[in-house]
Parts: C-alpha cells; structure tokens; sequence
C-alpha cells in the first residue's frame, strides 16, 4: 500500500514537472539580433545569459541579461540586467545588483531591487515594490515603491521612504528619514510640503 502510494506520487510529479517543461522550454544561453531574429525563440525562459546585438524577448530570463539596445521579459526576471536604452519586464522582476539602462527601466508588476536601480531617464515600478538600496535617476516614478535607502533624481515618487530622497521635487506617502530638495511632500507627516528639507518619523 505504501509503495503503490509512493509510486503514485512519483508519477503525479513527473506528470506535473513535464508538463510544465512543456509549457516553458529552458535555454541555458540566448543570443539575439532582434525577435524573432534570435535564438532560443521567445517562448522559451533563458536560465543563464541572455546578451543581445539589438534586444532580445523572452518568456523569463534567470540570470545575466545584456542588451545593446534594450531587454524585454514576459513574464519573470530574476538577475542582473544592462542595457544601452531599455529594459522592461511585463511580470514580476527581482533585481539581483543593478539594473541598469541607458534611458529607462520598466517594470510593470511586483518588484524588488536588492542592489542599485539606475537609468538616466526614467525608473518606473508601478506596481507594489521595494528599492533595497539606490534609485537614481531624472525621474523615479515608483508611486507603491517602499525604498529602503537613497531615491535620487530631479523628481522621486514613493510609496514609504526608510532612508533618504535627494531630488528637485520628492514625494512620499509617509517618511521616516529626511527629503532633500525644492519642494519636499509627505502626505502623513507633521509638514504635508516643505520647502529644502522635511523630516519625518
């Protein structure tokens, strides 16, 4: 009975691990000029590197990525990713050191930096994030975003601010740290806006 069980299980497992490599086939390497000019094609998820002559685009990329003009993701990335001008992931993005672009960095659903995100345009997280670390930029528009560290640029948006924003404008839902610049808001704190310096608690 035990046996019949396990063996039960086993084929349950092996039923459900093919099934998924049949949704989702691995590539350990991909190289790209420009889809579909590229190899594996984009519905396969690159598990090592991903370096691309133009950009590449894939289902999810776990790994390196590196785009002379951008990288685009699907569904998840998990890594480090540089590019000459773009790198913009539809699903959700973990950030492992530095995300890096020439002009943006897009992230539409759940993500979380643990190093540097710096581009010199714009970083958008747009939807419920963390910044462990620095967000530099012109522009980090990051409105659901909780840094934990340093947000510079000329405009900062976030969520909840554990640390510093450096910028020309900064903005917070609450602050527990200090806001550099010429106009400072935080909504929850003792001064709603504030001109060269707002503390909060």
């Amino acid at each position: 009975m035990f046996k019949t069980k396990r063996i039960n299980l086993i084929v349950v497992g092996l039923f459900l691990f093919l099934s998924t490599q049949a949704q989702a086939a691995l590539s350990p390497i991909s190289l790209a000029i420009i889809p579909p000019v590229q190899f594996p094609p984009s519905d396969f998820s690159v598990t090592g590197l991903r370096t691309s002559l133009l950009w590449g685009h894939h289902r999810d990329v776990y790994g390196f990525d590196f785009g002379v003009v951008g990288n685009m993701t699907q569904q998840r990335f998990l890594g480090l990713g540089v590019s000459g001008v773009f790198n913009y992931t539809r699903g959700m993005t973990t950030i492992l050191g530095l995300q890096a672009a020439g002009i943006a960095n897009i992230n539409v659903q759940q993500t979380s930096v643990y190093g540097v995100q710096i581009a010199l345009g714009l970083n958008s997280n747009t939807a419920n994030a963390k910044v462990v670390g620095l967000q530099l930029a012109l522009g980090n528009y990051s409105p659901f975003t909780n840094i934990y560290g340093l947000q510079a640029g000329i405009y900062n948006k976030a969520l909840e601010v554990y640390g510093f924003q450096i910028g020309l404008i900064n903005s917070a839902k609450s602050l527990h740290g200090i806001q550099i610049g010429l106009l400072n808001f935080n909504e929850t704190g003792l001064f709603a806006v504030a001109p060269f310096l707002n503390i909060g608690f």
